[in-house]
Parts: structure tokens; sequence; C-alpha cells
């Protein structure tokens, strides 16, 4: 029987209502950690001083997110369907085809 995952940095944070996990304490999503790492090619100590947060917290949310890549993308999916139904994007130039 595989245990619930304990993890020292992050945290989940139920009032957001999603399932992605938060750096405890500093209420940065894993998902920004992980934009900030491989969209901006930051490196883990770039992060970590840029964001004032120890690099091990760094590193767990990346591996958080490289394990569950999944919620993170139905996360960020139902976020941009709330947002397109609210009429956020009207007006402004798709990047959708």
């Amino acid at each position: 029987m595989k245990g619930k995952t304990r993890y020292r940095y992050l945290e989940a944070r139920p009032d957001k209502r999603t399932r992605e996990m938060f750096l405890h304490g500093a209420g940065i999503r894993v998902s920004t950690i992980w934009h900030d790492r491989y969209i901006s090619r930051m490196t883990p100590d770039q992060i970590a001083r840029d964001r004032d947060i120890k690099v091990e917290a760094v590193y767990e949310a990346l591996a958080y997110c490289q394990g569950n890549w999944e919620i993170i993308c139905q996360e960020k999916d139902r976020e941009r369907a709330i947002l397109e139904q609210k009429g956020f994007f009207e007006g402004r130039p798709s990047d959708r085809a």
C-alpha cells in the first residue's frame, strides 16, 4: 500500500480551489517555479535568490511538477476555461489555431 507523499517545503491550499501544491509560507505555485526554470531559463540558485526561498524548496517543487504534471496541466486547463467563460480573452488575439 502506497502512502501519501510528505513534503518538507510544499503544502496544499484548499482555499485556492486547486489541486496544485504551493511553496509553504510563500504562496508560490509549484508551476511558477517550473516556469522560472524551464521558460525563463533560471537556475535553481537564481530562482531561490529571486523568490527568497531555499534552493531545496526549488528542487522539491520541480520534482513535484515532474511527478504530477498531469494534475498541473488539468488545473491550468480548468483555470483557462474559467477565464474564457468570464470573457477574459475576448478582444485579444487568440493563441489557439
